[in-house]
């Protein structure tokens, strides 16, 4: 509808030319980021675990200095 009721519809000039662009395919990262991030943390999981020992170390009281009379 035109900006007034008597004068019919028209399409803008400055608009009349624009097309729809087709969307571009995805880049490599885009398409493969969480087989990159999931292998990256499988390989973060098993250096952590690779620096954790299954047996804690116990700490070993310190040896009092009283002396029994």
């Amino acid at each position: 509808m035109g900006l007034f009721k008597d004068t019919p519809p028209s399409e803008h000039p400055d608009y009349t030319q624009l097309r729809f662009m087709a969307a571009g395919s995805p880049s490599w990262w885009k398409q493969h980021r969480h087989k990159v991030l999931a292998v990256g943390g499988l390989l973060v999981g098993f250096w952590l675990a690779g620096h954790h020992e299954a047996t804690p170390n116990t700490c070993t009281p310190a040896a009092t200095s009283s002396s029994a009379r």
